[in-house]
């Protein structure tokens, strides 16, 4: 089912934005798959431990991180302009700066901490930060920053854009950012019965406690939310005068 949305994801991009925005879709999707594969074996037991999904993406998935950049790129096609054209790049880059920072920021030898209040969080627990996945969450948004570069080199005087792919990796690292600030604050987190604190809802056909957030505010509910905020923030400022 997810290949189902992602083929259909693809052929809309590409009626909408042509070649420049499926390979920005390409680049998140290929990159992120290659550091979800990366250190399987390391991540195996604490992602079976703490996730309801593993690193294959079903359809939700595909949505959730692809949904916002098409409601984007249908904007764009029905009312063309750059806005809204940086704007879906946004969009793609906060997913692959979350995805770059969840994958390699895992691996850290760091302890987490918190992005709400600095303190010491359990390893994969939405809402908390290491410095490696800040690294790696800014290098995936600068990633497709450098997409939009390579594809819009010719078409674009030089000074604009470099501010187009200013915006779009730094709203990139923000939308990152906005996604851990709610996983943080709204996605549910149990208790099992050993005590131990995870994003499943079960263990077997044992029920865990909801010790936060909410059930409905899942990891893909704030994938899209986060992506779409962000979106609309670098839309909100490319449409300013003074920019």
């Amino acid at each position: 089912m997810g290949a189902v949305f992602a083929f259909f994801l693809t052929v809309g991009l590409y009626i909408s934005g042509g070649i420049p925005f499926l390979a920005a879709l390409f680049g998140f999707f290929i990159s992120s798959s290659f550091f979800t594969k990366l250190w399987t074996r390391e991540k195996k037991d604490l992602e079976k431990a703490l996730y309801e999904k593993g690193g294959k993406r079903d359809h939700i998935q595909v949505l959730a991180n692809g949904g916002a950049a098409f409601i984007i790129a249908a904007a764009y096609y029905l009312i063309p302009g750059k806005q809204f054209s940086v704007a879906f790049f946004v969009a793609i880059a906060a997913c692959n700066a979350d995805s770059w920072a969840s994958e390699i920021g895992i691996m850290s030898r760091s302890t987490p901490f918190s992005i709400i209040n600095f303190k010491p969080v359990q390893r994969g627990m939405s809402g908390g930060l290491t410095f490696l996945g800040l690294f790696a969450s800014a290098c995936g948004a600068l990633f497709i920053a450098v997409i939009y570069f390579v594809f819009m080199f010719v078409s674009i005087p030089f000074l604009e854009l470099i501010r187009d792919c200013t915006i779009i990796a730094v709203f990139g690292f923000a939308g990152a950012a906005i996604d851990s600030a709610l996983g943080a604050v709204f996605q549910p987190a149990y208790v099992d019965s050993a005590g131990r604190l995870t994003e499943k809802r079960a263990h077997g056909k044992v029920q865990n406690k909801k010790v936060k957030g909410f059930r409905f505010f899942s990891n893909d509910m704030v994938n899209f939310v986060s992506s779409l905020v962000a979106a609309c923030l670098a839309y909100s400022v490319l449409m300013t005068p003074w920019v």
